[in-house]
């Protein structure tokens, strides 16, 4: 039997590594290692990188998978490691956050939340920014279930992590093969951040389907077919 090839997923903001309970066919098809982030007040960008590296050295050399606030950490991991690096696959996400005064302001406030989870009564609020219409209630119930352990507090500080980051100077030496999936729905990433980011690495292609900021729990979105779609790594 030929090893399944491995692919390493760096998640968004939750910092879980549990949400790729949708993508039935990559869990199926491929060796697939969720990284989880440290769910405290204190890592780095530099300490995230770390775990990204980690997990490719121990599974050898393949895919990165990267969600919004992952897909900094995969490309930050791509320029320190490109031998580990051989294709990237970056999911509403951008090299830079494009919504400055918002971010400003949600770094400010990040240390002073509470290190506890948001209260469940906020959920349909929260699930307007990142659920479209058409999800499945079974599906984002069960997206909040395996985040609902994230303190507010550790989502405030990655806001501030993110406030700075600023990788758009050096896309260009990028040089593994990227698919970046935009969504003109997303309403937490706006889509022209997807689209500069697949305009400026220098061998990407971009593919744009209508669904909301979880991106990974709507079954229009493969990521599997895409791996296996050798057009899209020419």
């Amino acid at each position: 039997m030929t090893p399944k090839s491995p692919v390493v997923y760096l998640p968004g903001i939750d910092g879980t590594g549990r949400l790729l309970f949708r993508q039935e066919r990559l869990n199926a098809e491929f060796a697939v290692r969720c990284v989880s982030y440290p769910q405290d007040d204190r890592h780095t960008y530099a300490d995230l990188v770390k775990l990204g590296v980690r997990a490719l050295e121990e599974t050898g050399p393949g895919v990165v998978l990267a969600e919004s606030f992952g897909g900094a950490v995969a490309l930050m991991v791509a320029l320190e490691r490109p031998d580990l690096v051989r294709r990237l696959v970056l999911v509403n996400t951008f090299a830079r956050y494009p919504r400055r005064l918002f971010i400003d302001v949600a770094g400010l406030v990040g240390p002073w939340l509470p290190m506890r989870p948001p209260f469940a009564a906020t959920r349909t609020v929260r699930g307007w920014f990142f659920f479209e219409p058409g999800v499945a209630r079974a599906d984002s119930d069960a997206w909040w279930e395996r985040t609902k352990d994230v303190p507010l507090r550790v989502y405030g500080h990655r806001c501030r992590l993110l406030r700075d980051v600023n990788l758009l100077p050096r896309l260009c030496e990028v040089r593994a093969p990227a698919v970046v999936f935009v969504a003109p729905n997303d309403r937490v990433v706006p889509a022209p951040a997807g689209r500069v980011l697949a305009r400026l690495l220098p061998r990407a292609k971009r593919i744009e389907l209508s669904v909301g900021h979880a991106g990974l729990i709507d079954p229009r979105v493969d990521v599997a077919a895409w791996l296996t779609d050798e057009s899209l790594w020419r």
